[in-house]
């Protein structure tokens, strides 16, 4: 099957790839089953290989979303490969919108950056992979205790479903920095309960005993840690990330409702509804 199609997607267009086993060449055609879905160039020869683009007529695909199929046919044969599109109602979406089963969220842009007992968020630029990122100022900060009138990240995402997400946390390697060691943040939704996470517990610290995944995410220039959650329903939420300790660096948040897909990157930030 294709990777869902939205309208509020932002990564690249689905394609099909046709290419050729053998040395001969040969014509191929492809069908849409419906009349939405469209392909650039839905006849052609194959020498080697031809990608051909997808895209759906939004116009034409009802209110909530339609299913469908494209075949392949070409050297005696046929494939063929389904295609679902994902329409949800422009009304009442607010926030990151999922499409594509995720939401990807730069740091920076949070709706609200709480501060607390002389605590603020500082804005670093460039200093993810992919942009700015965001940390508890002064870094000199004692830990907090999540949850509450707490120092904390505000984000809004419109999800399209019930059931159990992953939240992943692009973070910058750090070391702790307190005595009393650890090097934490928290993970909540709407007003549940902040899930606690121990990066350093989770993906090992900077030991001087060659540990490989420190060596790893310090080339990367990432520490990527979860927590799971359980959504009670589709629609507007208020994802939260709550300071711990002091010099956690925060560079992106993805949602995972399902359709997150391995890249080394992740997913580009996904379309913002004002």
């Amino acid at each position: 099957a294709l990777p869902v199609f939205s309208p509020y997607q932002t990564r690249p267009d689905q394609y099909v790839e046709v290419f050729n086993r053998g040395r001969t060449p040969f014509e191929y055609r492809i069908d849409a089953s419906v009349p939405w879905l469209r392909a650039d160039r839905p006849r052609g020869r194959v020498e080697q290989q031809v990608r051909v683009t997808l895209s759906v007529d939004w116009a034409r695909v009802p209110e909530g979303g339609a299913e469908g199929s494209v075949v392949v046919r070409g050297a005696g044969a046929s494939v063929m490969v389904k295609a679902v599109a994902e329409k949800p109602s422009p009304r009442g979406l607010r926030g990151f919108v999922e499409a594509g089963g995720y939401v990807a969220v730069d740091a920076e842009h949070c709706v609200r950056a709480v501060g607390a007992k002389g605590i603020r968020w500082q804005r670093l630029d460039r200093v993810g992979r992919t942009g700015a990122g965001m940390t508890p100022w002064p870094v000199t900060a004692p830990r907090q205790t999540p949850g509450g009138a707490g120092p904390r990240l505000e984000y809004e995402v419109t999800l399209l479903s019930a059931g159990e997400a992953t939240v992943w946390a692009y973070l910058s390697p750090r070391n702790p920095t307190l005595v009393t060691g650890g090097l934490r943040y928290g993970v909540s939704f709407d007003d549940g309960e902040p899930q606690l996470v121990d990066i350093n517990a989770v993906t090992g610290a900077d030991d001087g005993l060659m540990n490989k995944q420190w060596a790893r995410n310090t080339s990367d220039n990432v520490n990527v840690t979860s927590t799971k959650h359980a959504i009670a329903g589709a629609g507007v939420h208020r994802l939260k990330f709550w300071m711990v300790d002091p010099t956690v660096v925060l560079q992106r948040l993805v949602i995972d409702t399902g359709g997150l897909t391995p890249t080394y990157l992740g997913p580009l930030e996904s379309y913002r509804a004002r």
